[in-house]
């Protein structure tokens, strides 16, 4: 079964952001091909360093240690251009690795995962 988790939080809600990035680590163990859309202000955890110093705190691990296990892991990492323009984020400010997408890109992948989870 594969999944697909969108994570539309950053700092606005660091609880929504912890919980989507913790849950696609939990497929991930389970040995589920896990995808992850970055949208909204979401896109803000694809920038390099952004989320260097966000914790929510026992028992969830920090946003960057949930980050680095899910690039490790093989999930697939997604962030949204438009999202991306909107907050004048560019292209060379993301995270190496990320896939650059925009929403015909959002319906394949949704289209494409047996579970999506939207947070």
């Amino acid at each position: 079964m594969s999944v697909c988790v969108l994570v539309a939080y950053a700092k606005d809600n660091v609880d929504k952001a912890t919980v989507g990035l913790t849950l696609a680590n939990a497929a991930l163990a389970n040995g589920e091909p896990v995808s992850v859309i970055f949208a909204s202000e979401g896109v803000r955890l694809a920038v390099r360093g952004y989320a260097d110093d966000m914790n929510n705190g026992e028992p969830f691990k920090p946003v960057k240690q949930l980050l680095g296990e899910l690039t490790r892991g093989g999930a697939e990492l997604n962030v949204c251009t438009p999202c991306m323009k909107k907050r004048g984020i560019t292209e060379s400010a993301i995270t190496p690795g990320m896939r650059f997408i925009a929403g015909p890109d959002v319906i394949r992948i949704l289209k494409a995962t047996d579970r999506s989870i939207q947070l």
